[in-house]
């Protein structure tokens, strides 16, 4: 098994691609990347978690995008 998936950022990540609620998706996406950005600085000095580094870029890829279409809609009333 991916331990990538078992850290709070993946189930954070995981919340967030699924979020239909605008503002929620914002809020999602934002505590997402600033796990992601924690769970980078655990691994600062650490040579292994390849995997999960490239899970992270990825999920960072995939926020980026969800954020950009958060911002073409228009709020929610």
């Amino acid at each position: 098994m991916n331990e990538g998936k078992s850290q709070p950022w993946y189930q954070l990540y995981a919340a967030a691609i699924v979020e239909l609620d605008r503002k929620q998706l914002i809020e999602r996406v934002d505590a997402t990347e600033t796990s992601i950005h924690g769970r980078l600085r655990d691994l600062q000095y650490d040579s292994d978690h390849q995997e999960e580094r490239q899970m992270m870029g990825d999920a960072q890829r995939a926020l980026e995008f969800l954020r950009r279409q958060a911002a073409l809609r228009p709020p929610e009333n």
